[in-house]
């Protein structure tokens, strides 16, 4: 294969040296989130992983930015400042200056440069905090917005930032890894920070690597370097075996080969390694790699870090040499090449498929499409070419995630749910957000959710209790995103239990009870009859005193409205006449009614 390669048709590609700048938060924070300091040995890692020619520097920041280790070309004795000046970092800064620490380490970036992959690695666990003065900070921070951004796009500078802590101002940093076609991870603890410095590594430089089955991985004559790292679970100590059966320890190895242990990981680097099989014995970790230099490398277009559910994600793979792309078929058909798409547990494996063209452009270039609908979470890729004489694999991380957030809780009572549905400022400004709920039941009716605004998030009642059974919520969304242009999505179904409520019966009225079975012959007279009073009754009586109460009030009332009356027509004298006959009449009167 290797001699057929000197003979293959191939298309020249110029190609681009990596240029990575680091910054770490050195706050006083710190000493909560990072109280064992792991950003050293993190750092260290990083910088041992940095291939051999690139470009790179170091910088810390607090109150003031500072140049740990001198931006220049990577050798071995950058690397050894480099593992001098990852000693350096600490936890005694005052504020977090992320803007000056933007603005310090991209130096000498005012121009593109079409030749160099710039990438810029953030790491802190704070908000933009450079005084007490709160407006001075929020000041600092839109400058972030409004300046820093739009000149890390114009220069063509990836930033990818890493969050070590809750506190963070995650909308911020992930909105500087959105624009600059970066990446965003959260850091749950300080020992994570390995495995995040790892995957920043992998997304910035794409360095090619052989696969590793079973800590067993094959060798070509091709590769003139490769470097190992092999993450430690135990105290169990690191072996390399080569081909012919030679063991290698961090305190036994071959001049070719220079070994670094730190806390939690091996780092081994082999120069002209033997070709054939090669075996660790070692920990199994998903997160070991062997990373190669060779001429004979996977070139793959840029895959997204982000994208909505809603979104394909296309994969464009060429095989090169020296830079060169390979487009003789009598070569390529010998090579195998697969991507193996995985989500949580799920795992999928796809071929690449040879693309099909007459233009002499498109020679040599392998396709691939992973189909929306898209699941919401991480989606890993890994992309091989596997040959009789050579294996070679690229690996990509995809967030795949929605504008919104949306959580369904469960309530107290069956089949009610509640709604929370809130913006990801990184991806859209929060008062523009406008949504439409609707609520189908498995008999295809649907019901609209009304939804109320609490703050930047909406809330609203899920009543799946009209039918047993799967219901499913349906969610429509439109807002303007951060450059102002709108956004409009119907994300995919949310499906929650219906359990129908029950009614409450109606009570049974009580059965009449039977008479008792007598023989009328035994009978010699009739039981007395005994009538209770009942309630009804009662309330009777009661009714009948209260309307005699009133007819005699009104009545009183009536006669005493004569009386005054006549009182002004008449003197007194007839007025007493009056009264002494009324009088009796009155008398008369009650005699009568009694």
């Amino acid at each position: 294969m290797l001699v057929l390669m000197t003979s293959a048709a191939f298309t020249a590609r110029a190609a681009k040296v990596d240029d990575i700048r680091i910054v770490i938060d050195v706050s006083g924070s710190m000493v909560k989130t990072d109280p064992n300091n792991l950003r050293v040995p993190a750092l260290r890692l990083i910088t041992g992983l940095i291939p051999t020619g690139s470009k790179a520097g170091v910088w810390t920041f607090g109150r003031y930015v500072n140049m740990e280790v001198k931006w220049g070309k990577v050798n071995e004795r950058w690397r050894k400042l480099a593992v001098a000046g990852a000693s350096k970092i600490h936890s005694r800064g005052q504020f977090t200056n992320i803007e000056g620490a933007i603005k310090r380490a991209s130096s000498g970036w005012e121009k593109p440069d079409a030749n160099t992959n710039r990438s810029l690695i953030l790491l802190t666990d704070g908000k933009v905090d450079i005084s007490k003065n709160k407006d001075k900070n929020a000041a600092s921070r839109q400058r972030v917005i409004d300046k820093s951004i739009p000149q890390l796009i114009k220069r063509g500078i990836r930033v990818y930032t890493i969050a070590l802590s809750d506190r963070t101002d995650e909308a911020l940093l992930k909105r500087l890894a959105l624009k600059t076609s970066g990446s965003f991870e959260i850091a749950k603890n300080a020992q994570d920070l390995q495995r995040i410095f790892l995957r920043m590594f992998e997304r910035a430089a794409k360095p090619d690597t052989v696969p590793l089955k079973g800590n067993k991985f094959t060798i070509d004559k091709s590769i003139k370097e490769m470097t190992l790292l092999v993450f430690r679970k135990s105290d169990k100590a690191t072996r390399l075996i080569e081909p012919g059966g030679t063991r290698h320890s961090q305190q036994k190895h071959g001049a070719k080969i220079s070994w670094r242990a730190e806390q939690g990981y091996d780092l081994i680097t082999v120069k002209r390694p033997r070709a054939g099989e090669w075996m660790l014995d070692a920990d199994i970790d998903p997160d070991n790699r062997v990373m190669i230099v060779t001429d004979l490398k996977l070139q793959v277009d840029d895959i997204p870090a982000y994208i909505t559910p809603d979104q394909n994600i296309n994969i464009k793979l060429e095989l090169h040499n020296k830079n060169k792309k390979i487009s003789k078929k009598s070569f390529l058909k010998f090579v195998d090449f697969k991507l193996t798409h995985q989500v949580g547990d799920q795992i999928d494996s796809l071929p690449l498929k040879l693309k099909k063209s007459r233009e002499i452009k498109d020679k040599g270039i392998y396709l691939q499409q992973i189909k929306a609908p898209l699941a919401e979470g991480k989606h890993d890729i890994l992309l091989q070419a596997d040959a009789r004489t050579f294996k070679r694999s690229k690996r990509f991380s995809v967030e795949v995630q929605w504008p919104v957030s949306v959580d369904i809780s469960k309530s107290e009572q069956p089949g009610v749910y509640q709604l929370l549905i809130a913006p990801r400022d990184e991806y859209i400004q929060p008062d523009t957000l406008r949504l439409a709920v609707t609520l189908k039941n498995p008999a295809g009716e649907s019901v609209k959710i009304k939804m109320m605004q609490q703050g930047k998030s909406w809330r609203g009642e899920v009543r799946a209790d009209s039918a047993d059974g799967l219901h499913q919520l349906l969610i429509s969304m439109q807002a303007q995103n951060s450059d102002g242009a709108t956004v409009q999505h119907d994300l995919q179904p949310y499906s929650v239990i219906g359990v129908k409520k029950e009614e409450e019966p109606t009570p049974a009225p009580k059965p009449a009870a039977a008479a008792p079975d007598n023989d009328p012959a035994e009978s010699v007279e009739a039981a007395p009859e005994i009538i209770e009073e009942t309630p009804a009754q009662e309330s009777d009586w009661m009714m009948t005193l209260i309307i005699l109460g009133v007819s005699n009030l009104v009545l009183i009332l009536l006669g005493v409205g004569i009386w005054i009356f006549m009182r002004k027509r008449n003197s007194i004298a007839d007025i007493e006449t009056l009264y002494e006959e009324e009088d009796e009449s009155v008398d008369e009167a009650a005699e009568g009614k009694s």
